[in-house]
């Protein structure tokens, strides 16, 4: 990944080059290439491996007004009660109807 991350970079910088040299024809490549390297490096970033190995799930409306999902670690119970917030850096991970999770299969 780390490759293709690196050429996608050189590529932007040759037409950030020709820019300066007055050449607008792949200016609009710009934001696409950012877009491409910065998902790419979170890939990279969280060892991701091939997309066939994961499943993405779009959070539903709750139909409820504005309503947010928690993310609850069940401590080997069905009873909610016993169940604790997953918190990291002690904030909860507020997620709403739209967000995506994606799930190693």
């Amino acid at each position: 990944m780390k490759d293709i991350i690196s050429l996608l970079q050189k590529q932007k910088q040759d037409i950030i080059i020709e820019l300066k040299h007055g050449d607008t024809t792949n200016q609009y490549l710009i934001a696409q290439l950012d877009k491409s390297i910065s998902w790419l490096t979170m890939v990279e970033d969280h060892q991701l491996d091939t997309v066939n190995h994961y499943d993405v799930h779009a959070l539903p409306d709750t139909t409820h007004g504005m309503s947010y999902y928690h993310l609850m670690i069940d401590c080997e119970s069905s009873d909610p009660v016993d169940w604790v917030e997953y918190t990291p850096h002690n904030r909860p991970i507020e997620m709403c109807m739209g967000d995506i999770i994606i799930v190693k299969k």
